[in-house]
């Protein structure tokens, strides 16, 4: 299988896992050149004909999922051995299971920081009438340095099945399936689709994350009655040395609750709830500084005698400073020089501001709609195929194809697009780092310069209240040349 082409689409690249129901292979599309991950249903799935209804019905739900922490489903249909698949998003990183079995436990502010993108992942799900079943830390993944959740399998649950090894059929008449340690009062009763289910299971989660333990362990049995009959016992109380909150501690026995009707009625609320936690992380900032242009013709303009050139206070208030030493009689060349270097590379940084500003407003112009896009058109097509592969396909399925097929490949020539924008942009960040740091060493040389100059004018009036200025400015701004 590894490194066959599959679907004259897919060249398999790697197997990522495999469960009762099927294999996950790590994949590259060969048309976009993009990393996908394969889901690949056992072959019998496609004589069931209620796994056909079913797989074609959750799939397309699935698809009209599109969050920046769900991993999206891009493509599903059959292969020529009849076997069913799944295209979806491949997010590199580790899940939440394989963390806490490393780490034991979250602290505070790393908790609350997944549970706040797993909530708010789930909103977006049931605000379009898709339930996970199957909350878990298994299917959690966080990727990169800032730890962006991924949610996986958003109701593959009940396509699939027990497709994985801790899920048990709890009722053959409803096929209920679920993992017992994180399953609802109600689902362990073997009824129920509430949403609300997926928020006892984040009340699981959560209790995990900063005890380092589910609220109820034993066998699978075991666990299923405590979850319908036990009080869960106060995470603080469980794992004292941690230091949990006591308002964590009520909104995680709030999602534990037995009857729905006293959990959070939404991900909203819940959402709501754990902002107000102590602990919980602020909105990020933007990571760097935007480019400003210069208004040509202001509203109004300043009164103080502020620096109007818009390169920033703190080289401003430095450069007023060694011109008006200059203006006072300094002959020192290298204050001439080091006003100069400071302003050349002050314009060069605005310069490539400038620039990458640009590519990043088309490179975010074309990610708003090449994702959607390029999904739609993929899972349109995906659709048809099936149906041109019937016996009672309809007679323009195959006109339809096609035109979906060109829409589809101006869909990806702007995604090469989109592609050679991120480079442009990673070209000029690096140039936009080189550069300022020159600006930052052009501030630090004429500050030296300036504080040799200025000892023989320091009483001079023109010049005392550029040095309060100035000194004011570095208290706010004490690094240099930003």
């Amino acid at each position: 299988m590894i490194g066959t082409i599959l679907h004259d689409r897919w060249r398999i690249l790697s197997e990522l896992g495999r469960g009762g129901m099927g294999e996950v292979y790590l994949a590259e599309d060969v048309v976009s050149g993009r990393k996908e991950a394969l889901k690949i249903m056992k072959a019998h799935l496609a004589s069931d004909p209620h796994f056909v209804s079913r797989f074609r019905r959750e799939a397309r739900a699935i698809n009209r999922l599109r969050h920046p922490n769900i991993v999206a489903v891009y493509d599903f249909g059959q292969l020529p051995d009849r076997r069913f698949f799944l295209s979806m998003e491949y997010a590199p990183g580790q899940s939440v299971y394989q963390l806490l079995k490393r780490d034991d436990h979250f602290d505070v502010p790393r908790a609350l920081w997944v549970l706040g993108q797993l909530v708010y992942a789930v909103h977006h799900a049931h605000s379009r009438g898709v339930v996970h079943r199957d909350l878990k830390p298994d299917n959690l993944l966080l990727c990169g340095l800032d730890e962006t959740l991924k949610v996986l399998d958003f109701g593959v649950a009940k396509i699939v099945a027990a497709d994985h090894s801790d899920s048990v059929v709890l009722s053959s008449a409803n096929l209920v399936y679920g993992t017992p340690k994180y399953m609802s009062p109600e689902r362990a009763s073997g009824v129920g689709n509430d949403p609300r289910t997926d928020l006892y299971s984040i009340g699981c989660i959560a209790f995990e994350l900063v005890a380092g333990g589910p609220p109820f362990t034993g066998t699978p049995n075991d666990v299923i009655k405590a979850h319908i009959q036990q009080v869960p016992p106060v995470p603080s109380v469980w794992r004292p040395t941690v230091g949990i909150p006591p308002e964590l501690d009520a909104v995680i026995l709030r999602c534990l609750e037995k009857r729905v009707s006293d959990r959070f009625q939404s991900a909203a609320e819940l959402y709501a709830a754990l902002q107000k936690i102590p602990g919980y992380p602020p909105a990020k900032s933007p990571p760097r500084r935007k480019f400003v242009p210069l208004q040509r013709a202001p509203l109004e303009l300043p009164t103080n005698g502020g620096d109007t050139d818009g390169h920033g206070n703190l080289r401003g208030a430095l450069r007023q400073l060694a011109e008006a030493l200059l203006d006072e009689g300094s002959n020192d060349t290298r204050l001439v020089t080091g006003v100069a270097y400071l302003r050349d590379h002050e314009q060069t940084l605005a310069g490539l501001e400038a620039a990458q500003d640009a590519l990043e407003h088309e490179a975010a112009a074309i990610r708003e709609t090449i994702g959607d896009r390029e999904v739609s058109l993929r899972f349109a097509l995906g659709e048809l195929k099936f149906s041109a592969a019937q016996h009672d396909k309809p007679h323009d399925v195959d006109d339809k194809v096609a035109e979906l097929e060109r829409r589809l490949a101006t869909a990806v020539a702007n995604g090469d697009r989109l592609r050679g924008l991120q480079d442009s942009i990673a070209f000029i960040a690096a140039q936009r780092a080189d550069s300022l740091d020159r600006l930052k060493g052009a501030y630090d040389t004429l500050q030296h310069v300036v504080d040799e100059v200025l000892p023989g004018y320091v009483k001079t009036p023109t010049i005392a209240p550029l040095v309060e200025r100035l000194t004011i400015v570095k208290l706010r701004r004490p690094t240099s040349g930003e």
